[in-house]
């Protein structure tokens, strides 16, 4: 039989046997009548010989026989020792698919002891009822065999477990097909590997299409291993049809030359890179990552890209917006200093003139008129002082003198010496901090000495007549910036006007009650963030005002 069975080969060996010891039977019988009919001397002679070389012959065959029956059994023993210790199942069923022979192994891998299943049909363990019609299908579409097909099987206990063979059909001595032979493995293991692999693919696709940026991942030679909608939406097809597919083939060749060689310096040196690029209308932001294998170095890559056609546009208006307001601040400036410096001018000649006026005149003038004098006067002095303010706020900016590294302490000082009158005549308490911690600050030392000047100013100012007033300058390490306070005891600000009273020509008395133009915190304000730092207030309406702002440290 072709397909190889032991037990039928030994059962046709005893067969030849008989049918020879039958046919030598006869030979004798013929050759005892010849004796009685011839000579008997020369047939005796004759017979011996025949006699004798039959029984040679038949001692030969004989011995082979016995040889071929040891053999049979040891390949039988070999074969059974094989099946019994195999890992796997083997089995053979015959075209009814009744198992003819089957692997101890039956027992340890589905529960079914040999002697239970053998003669039975097959069927009992396939774990679907179509599931044996599916295996014969693919054997006869596979010209006779299948190799690693997957099936679910049936164990004992009622579980249904994964399994894969690989099988044939093998035929009788002519040549018809006596039934179906293979090897059977269980490979649950292996399937709970592929499906906790697919769904970390899902996983990571669900991810990757989460993202509002395009990502790729792909070999070294193009080969694109994962990709997102967005990225796949970028060269107008589906996520899907681009996988496997060559990234290289989607663009011009001196583009997927030029993208080629950066992918391989990626590779090469293990290190990302980053760089800007602008397909039509599109403005982008692309990084290349390396992406380490199971030896660790670098066997793929992914890239990450960002559409930033939105924020570049935006920003080359807001570009346009800020040199269009560079200009016009510009314009401003100017104009305010021109208008400024020519608005001194009739100012100093109706000062003048007022003055000759109450020279020659004033003795002439009764009470009404030397009042009213006195307010033209006082008019122009302060006019003179609004465009004084006015020019300095738009020199600040203009005219200020380079950043340097510059120590506080002497800044402070020279203010308090600017300010020394109002502090006497007042009876101002002014403290400062005597610790030698003087810090060192970047700064202009004019505009620093201008706004200390000006918020102790202001603390003189706004003093409260109920208490002797107190000033207190201290300061604090904040990081790499230097935090300032000038607290006092005045006579505080309402918390609504805490934003109001940085903004220019902004009051909150009268003139009458507190001389001033309504430009020393604008002033303030500005000259803070001309040095990169920030000014706020503190205060309580009766108990006090505390002014802070924020300096760059000086290393």
């Amino acid at each position: 039989m072709a397909g190889g069975d032991p037990i039928h080969e030994f059962v046709a060996i005893k067969g030849f046997l008989a049918v020879y010891y039958i046919l030598a039977g006869l030979a004798y019988v013929v050759i005892l009548i010849a004796l009685m009919l011839v000579d008997s001397e020369r047939l005796t002679s004759l017979l011996g010989r025949e006699v004798s070389r039959q029984a040679d012959a038949l001692e030969t065959q004989i011995a082979r026989q016995l040889a071929a029956q040891a053999d049979l059994r040891r390949s039988e023993a070999d074969l059974r020792a094989i099946l019994d210790n195999m890992p796997d199942i083997f089995y053979r069923t015959d075209n009814q698919g009744r198992l003819l022979m089957v692997s101890r192994s039956v027992e340890t891998l589905l529960g079914y002891p040999v002697g239970e299943v053998l003669g039975h049909d097959a069927a009992f363990y396939h774990g679907a009822p179509d599931s044996r019609a599916n295996l014969i299908a693919a054997l006869e579409a596979g010209g006779g065999s299948v190799l690693d097909y997957e099936l679910r099987m049936r164990h004992k206990d009622g579980r249904v477990v994964w399994a894969s063979t690989s099988s044939r059909f093998y035929y009788d001595a002519d040549g018809r097909r006596a039934g179906t032979e293979g090897v059977v493995r269980l490979i649950e293991e292996r399937k709970r590997t592929e499906i906790c692999i697919r769904e970390n693919q899902a996983l990571i696709q669900a991810m990757l299409d989460a993202s509002s940026d395009a990502i790729m991942l792909f070999r070294p030679d193009g080969t694109l291993l994962a990709v997102n909608e967005v990225m796949a939406e970028r060269f107008g097809r589906r996520a899907a049809e681009l996988t496997g597919s060559c990234l290289w083939d989607m663009f011009p060749p001196d583009v997927a030359k030029a993208r080629a060689a950066a992918v391989g310096r990626v590779v090469e040196t293990g290190e990302a890179i980053h760089y800007l690029d602008r397909r039509g209308e599109l403005y982008l932001d692309n990084s290349i990552y390396p992406v380490p294998g199971p030896e660790g170095k670098p066997d793929k890559v992914a890239v990450y890209s960002r559409d930033i056609t939105a924020q570049t546009l935006a920003e080359a208006k807001v570009t346009t917006y800020l040199t269009e307001l560079e200009r016009s601040n510009a314009e401003l400036e100017q104009f305010a200093y021109v208008a400024s410096h020519d608005l001194r001018e009739p100012l100093r000649m109706i000062s003048s003139y007022l003055s000759l006026l109450e020279r020659r005149f004033g003795s002439r003038l009764e009470g009404d008129g030397l009042e009213f004098l006195a307010f033209a006067r006082d008019g122009a002095k302060r006019m003179d002082k609004l465009v004084l303010d006015l020019l300095e706020f738009s020199r600040i900016e203009r005219k200020g003198a380079p950043i340097v590294a510059m120590e506080v302490e002497p800044a402070l000082r020279q203010s308090l010496r600017h300010l020394e009158l109002a502090i006497a005549e007042s009876g101002t308490e002014v403290t400062t901090p005597n610790d030698g911690d003087a810090p060192w600050v970047r700064g202009d030392p004019d505009q620093i000495i201008r706004l200390f000047q000006n918020l102790v100013g202001n603390a003189v100012k706004y003093r409260s007549p109920d208490r002797k007033p107190r000033i207190a300058v201290t300061w604090r390490r904040e990081g790499a910036e230097w935090e300032f306070t000038v607290a006092d005891n005045g006579i505080g600000i309402e918390s609504q006007y805490f934003e109001r009273i940085f903004r220019i020509f902004q009051r909150l008395h009268t003139a009458e009650r507190y001389e001033g133009t309504g430009i020393g915190l604008a002033i303030c304000k500005k000259i803070v963030e001309r040095h990169g730092g920030r000014i706020w207030v503190d205060s309580v309406p009766g108990e006090g005002t505390a002014f802070h702002f924020t300096l760059p440290a000086a290393g």
